[in-house]
């Protein structure tokens, strides 16, 4: 067992964080997400994310973890989404 704290573990400080409508999305969460969006949308990953960001029953935590993804995607994801 690690004596390193869970990266999930909520503190006092992140549910005040949370509470107030701040989320931490720690980069091992992106490179996750980004794998398992690109595989669910075809490699299509900013794409992928902007369709899921539009589901009904969204939590908060997940909305921010595809923003993130979206933020760290390459320029060139995000030209091919617009287009």
């Amino acid at each position: 067992m690690s004596d390193r704290p869970d990266a999930r573990q909520a503190t006092r400080w992140t549910a005040l964080l949370d509470l107030i409508g701040f989320h931490q999305i720690t980069a091992q969460e992106i490179r996750a997400e980004t794998l398992f969006l690109g595989s669910r949308h075809q490699g299509r990953i900013v794409e992928g994310a902007q369709l899921e960001l539009k589901a009904p029953e969204l939590s908060a935590h997940r909305g921010a973890l595809l923003r993130a993804v979206i933020r760290a995607a390459p320029p060139t994801a995000a030209v091919e989404a617009d287009q």
